[in-house]
């Protein structure tokens, strides 16, 4: 996907709305929506997704209101749809697209949010053209935010710290988990790696855990869990979030002119008694 905009600026700029205007999205922006999310969507795993954009409004403003969200989302009635097939299992790549779609609309000057569990699954599956192999497996509202968050807003930011993020010496780690990622550490990476730590993460858990290998620029990507689950057996939306971060990671790389690629080669770092599942690795230059 092209970004016509600096993906740092865009990065630091989007944050999570959940209630919008009145406003129509103009037709010439919708346009260019529905074409952006015509496209095929791979990850870089090879997972596969799709995106639909819908139109669940009524005339009645109070059905508006309740459709489909549970009162988190007020006022929007266009919403971004992100499907999979039943068969797929990588849903770190459905992360990774649709958070690359996600900072499309902040490019685009809209706002969103995403959504994975909070909102009615079958009245969405209704607006949605979903095959009998497919469904939902996140959404989000697109439209112009209100230009100050109401109560209720503040009220669940609040509520999740959604202003509150760890500390480096919590994330980023060198050699192995004993020893903290210093900023000075990272050298040319050091911006990709803040631009993780700032992304979105379902309640604001930022499960992501990065380890550094001292003499390269390899970096490896875990999904830090609080309680004991197999591989076999991840939180999708913990997938998700990890996608998000290698989103991240890679489009602030790519616009800083810094090579590399993801692989999956498990370093066998020691995570005993950490409650870490390995996800990916960066080869960077």
């Amino acid at each position: 996907m092209k970004f016509e905009k600096s993906i740092i600026k865009t990065l630091n700029k989007r944050v999570s709305k959940r209630a919008y205007k009145s406003l129509e999205i103009e037709s010439s922006k919708l346009r260019k929506i529905k074409q952006i999310l015509k496209k095929k969507f791979t990850g870089p795993f090879g997972g596969k997704s799709r995106f639909e954009l819908i139109d669940c409004g009524t005339n009645d403003p109070l059905e508006k209101r309740r459709l489909g969200t549970y009162g988190f989302i007020r006022g929007a009635h266009y919403f971004i749809i992100g499907i999979l097939e039943q068969k797929e299992k990588n849903i770190v790549d459905f992360g990774y697209c649709f958070e690359k779609i996600i900072l499309k609309m902040t490019e685009l000057g809209l706002g969103t949010v995403w959504l994975g569990s909070t909102y009615r699954y079958s009245q969405f599956k209704d607006c949605t053209n979903l095959k009998e192999n497919e469904y939902i497996a996140a959404i989000s509202p697109v439209g112009y935010s209100l230009d100050k968050p109401k109560t209720y807003e503040k009220l669940i930011s609040w509520g999740i710290g959604a202003r509150k993020r760890k500390p480096w010496s919590n994330l980023f780690y060198i050699g192995d988990f004993s020893t903290p990622l210093t900023e000075n550490m990272a050298g040319k990476y050091t911006t990709a790696l803040e631009m993780v730590r700032i992304g979105p993460s379902a309640r604001n858990a930022e499960p992501w855990r990065v380890v550094k290998e001292k003499k390269s620029n390899i970096f490896h990507f875990y999904l830090q869990l609080i309680r004991k689950l197999s591989s076999d057996n991840l939180p999708p939306m913990k997938q998700m979030d990890l996608g998000i971060a290698l989103s991240h990671f890679e489009l602030t790389a790519k616009e800083q002119k810094i090579s590399g690629k993801w692989v999956k080669k498990n370093p066998n770092i020691d995570t005993i008694r950490k409650n870490l599942h390995y996800i990916a690795s960066w080869i960077g230059e």
